[in-house]
């Protein structure tokens, strides 16, 4: 988890190469959500409003300030592989973390908005996909890891692999195009 909640206008301003008046005209202007420290007035820029803005702006996210990108979390069955696929995840580069209680993934969605999500079972995935639906999140990649089901229809925008039989296609998946281009956002 990122250790900063927010950042001045002159942090702002560095990441985007302006000058810090600049900073403060987006403020003003309603561009930048921000808020003011009590005495002095300083401003303070949530690192979430912050991220948002220069995703709506076509603008990189500095890595250090990218919330989750290479983390993975897994719903996954309480006796289930989770322990494999997430030693394979760790593998591919990316973060996994993993629980079997609904609730706390929807906490850890929300608590690291993760750059992907995974379920082991295709029971779980339209309770999954009405959460993502309705969580203002950035793009994520979603997938059902099964050892069986992975071949059944999917829901728009899921990707399915069997356990272990896909594990290349799915390596492929985790450092290929789908995922560099989240890391770009």
């Amino acid at each position: 988890m990122r250790e900063k909640q927010a950042l001045t206008t002159g942090e702002v301003a560095k990441y985007c190469g302006v000058n810090f008046r600049t900073v403060i005209r987006w403020i003003e202007r309603g561009h930048l959500d921000a808020y003011k420290l009590p005495g002095r007035g300083d401003n303070r820029i949530p690192v979430s409003s912050f991220i948002t803005f220069l995703q709506d702006n076509n603008m990189p996210v500095p890595g250090d300030l990218a919330l989750g990108v290479r983390t993975l979390v897994l719903l996954a069955d309480a006796d289930d592989f989770s322990a494999d696929v997430a030693s394979f995840v760790r593998r591919a580069g990316w973060d996994p973390l993993v629980t079997s209680d609904p609730i706390q993934f929807g906490f850890l969605l929300a608590e690291h908005q993760p750059g992907a999500i995974a379920v082991s079972s295709a029971a779980a995935l339209e309770s999954v996909a009405r959460l993502m639906r309705d969580a203002e999140t950035r793009d994520t990649l979603c997938m059902l890891i099964s050892r069986n089901e992975a071949d059944k229809p999917l829901k728009e925008g899921w990707f399915g692999y069997q356990w272990p039989k896909d594990q290349q296609a799915l390596s492929a998946f985790l450092t290929g195009d789908a995922a560099q281009s989240l890391l770009m956002k």
